[in-house]
């Protein structure tokens, strides 16, 4: 009777972004006691996955390691796989960047262990049939991928075989229905694998070429971990050496291949890991995927806004380092800060974390500010303001590169949607709309930078205690282009709308003015009915959190100068529970500050204004911990008027919008 072999392989923690201690904590709780179970247990065979980041760490701080890896590695006992160096969502990048960060990583992992990779892990097991013939020519022979991707009537417990455009790649597909349990015993562990096997075997004509049949068993860390506290590996070592019956053996993959040269053929087209997939059909809701084929890590975008907007910038910023030739030097080091700006925990999700944790996609953002920032100092930078479909959703998109600043204005709502500070210090407009689940409401728009909306008292009330109020109006319809000038920097908007309470058509013209320090916002609102319109004029600016830490929530700091009196507001308590509605009515200047930056925003009316605010804290699911957790913060600023219009009549207003950098506090010593 046949061996049935089992690979097991170790995942990477998603360690782009991690700190020093989140390594060292890692490499005491999981790669230290299993090395040292390997080094004593010959017979047991493992595969590691490293990012580029995780192996300098450990080069330079546990060296030892290091030391103890190329013994097994010599001993045939251990692989190292391979993958991107800063982890990134191959699928999503530039060829030149998938290869790059493949050889890269392959480099780092033959001058450490001294053995170039041969497999490779994908992040979240992004996968796309495009990645064939750049695997191929990285070197690397075959991939672990989620069976998920895979159709039930392949698994055989055999290599699949993909062949794309002349070039070819194997696929070790792995399921976590067979990752152990530390409340199952190793012995009936072995026989439930091996019955699972025998199934298959009895099903599939495969074994008349008598194929040594591979389970691979693709663990994380706190599975690992969980298994050698409880010494559920002792017992399985026990149960694979000394059972006479046991048709059990474990194997690295490498050498799995050179034992079976039986493979299934299948075309693998596309798709993601099982346990991301079921997060996609809904926003952030749980579902099973009944689809007839897999979903992409483009379907997890389309349904996660913020990942989208986050690509989108990493493509610009991929275009703008692939087209610069000036100094290979500084082209180097743009790229540099571009790759770790492409790592999927920003994008994706994290292996203890939420899919929408701010913390890393910030982090993100600064490192693409970085590699822009490197670039504008290389070459002879000019401000301009250009017209294209940056966020490809089909409509032209306004992108502002400026002195200090980096953003862009959606005709959805004509609001800015991304504001990028040259100071590296992440996107301020990186908002969400609330889901009543988590956030108590829904909000009916996507939340921006001057968002427009126009309310009755009664909807305004509710509005200044956060309740959605209002049916959109100007906030959610699709603005059109009335002048575009590259030259002066100048956008001209307009849209018409009903206004549902009374039934009134009304025009509204928007026109901004980009300069190196702000904008100028200048709004022309119109009644086009036959009635005298009565209503409320407000302008609404969400400012992001960009460094929000749930553990210690900052806050900003808010001055207004209200009838010539300057105020300092606590911004930690919303307008509602500190003011009367007589209160803040008159106020000609709001200046916002961003205390852990240094970046302020000011916001001058041409015209008095009234004034209220309030702060979000957006909850959503942990899907690992099974809870709700706070993910990120908006600062929610609006001007508002009364406003009442004859028929046919207009009234104008404008706002000066400024963005300075002020000095730091010096921290107490």
């Amino acid at each position: 009777m046949n061996s049935v072999y089992v690979s097991f392989s170790l995942r990477t923690f998603n360690t782009s972004l991690a700190s020093n201690d989140e390594f060292e904590k890692d490499y005491q709780t999981v790669y230290k006691p299993l090395v040292k179970f390997l080094y004593s247990h010959p017979a047991l065979t493992f595969a590691f996955s490293f990012s580029g980041i995780q192996l300098q760490y450990y080069k330079k701080k546990h060296n030892e390691f290091i030391t103890i890896l190329k013994q097994l590695v010599e001993r045939k006992q251990l692989e190292i796989l391979g993958g991107g160096y800063y982890e990134p969502i191959l699928p999503l990048l530039y060829p030149v960047d998938r290869t790059g960060q493949i050889d890269l990583l392959s480099d780092e992992i033959r001058q450490t262990i001294g053995k170039r990779p041969r497999g490779i892990t994908l992040f979240a097991d992004c996968w796309d049939s495009s990645l064939v013939n750049c695997l191929q020519s990285c070197g690397i022979e075959y991939v672990l991928l989620d069976s998920f991707i895979i159709p039930a009537e392949k698994r055989k417990f055999l290599p699949i075989f993909m062949s794309d455009l002349g070039k070819s790649i194997e696929i070790f597909p792995y399921d976590d229905i067979f990752i152990p349990d530390v409340s199952q015993s190793a012995e009936g562990y072995v026989d439930y694998l091996t019955k699972q096997v025998e199934k298959i075997e009895k099903k599939d004509l495969y074994c008349q070429l008598q194929p040594e049949r591979i389970v691979n068993i693709h663990l994380n860390h706190q599975q690992l971990e969980a298994l050698l506290e409880n010494m559920w590996f002792d017992s399985f070592y026990e149960q694979i050496t000394s059972r006479e019956d046991c048709r059990i053996k474990t194997v690295i993959p490498t050498d799995y291949r050179k034992i079976s040269s039986v493979k299934v053929p299948y075309y693998v087209s596309s798709g993601i890991n099982g346990s991301v997939a079921k997060w996609i059909s809904q926003a952030f809701i749980e579902t099973e995927n009944k689809r007839a084929y897999s979903f992409t890590v483009h379907d997890f975008m389309n349904t996660y806004p913020q990942s989208h907007e986050l690509y989108n910038r990493i493509m610009y910023v991929s275009m703008m380092v692939n087209q610069y030739k000036n100094d290979k030097m500084r082209k180097k080091a743009a790229r540099e800060k571009l790759w770790q700006a492409q790592n999927g925990v920003g994008l994706l999700c994290t292996h203890k974390g939420t899919f929408s944790n701010s913390k890393y996609r910030q982090q993100c953002y600064k490192y693409l500010m970085e590699a822009e920032k490197i670039l504008r100092e290389g070459s002879d930078f000019t401000e301009s303001v250009s017209c294209f479909d940056y966020n490809g959703d089909g409509l032209n998109e306004y992108v502002c590169r400026m002195q200090n600043y980096f953003s862009y204005i959606d005709i959805t709502g004509g609001a800015i949607q991304e504001l990028d500070i040259l100071k590296n210090t992440g996107n301020y407009a990186d908002n969400y709309s609330r889901y009543e689940e988590y956030d108590g409401v829904n909000d009916n728009y996507e939340r921006g930078i001057f968002v427009d909306h126009l309310l009755t008292q009664e909807q305004f009330d509710n509005y200044i205690l956060g309740k959605p109020s209002g049916d959109g109006v100007f906030s959610k319809v699709k603005y059109t282009e009335l002048k575009y000038s590259q030259n002066h920097h100048e956008l001209q908007l307009c849209a018409e709308a009903v206004f549902q309470p009374t039934k009134q058509k009304i025009y509204l013209r928007k026109k901004y003015i980009i300069n190196s320090t702000g904008m100028n916002v200048q709004y022309i609102l119109q009644n086009m009915s036959d009635k005298p319109l009565k209503a409320i004029f407000a302008i609404e600016s969400n400012f992001a959190h960009t460094n929000f830490d749930s553990e210690n929530i900052t806050y900003y700091n808010l001055e207004v100068v209200d009838k010539e009196n300057r105020i300092e507001i606590d911004s930690s308590a919303p307008t509602s529970t500190k003011y009367s509605k007589s209160q803040l009515r008159n106020v000609d200047i709001i200046r916002l500050t961003d205390k852990q930056s240094g970046i302020s925003f000011g916001l001058e009316p041409n015209e008095n204004c009234g004034f209220c605010y309030y702060p979000i804290i957006f909850k959503r699911p942990d899907f690992y911990a099974n809870q709700i957790v706070p993910v990120n913060m908006t600062f929610v600023s609006t001007m508002y008027w009364d406003i009442e219009l004859a028929p046919g009549k207009e009234t104008e207003r404008t706002i000066n919008f400024t963005i300075t950098a002020v000095k730091k506090e010096r921290k107490s010593q």
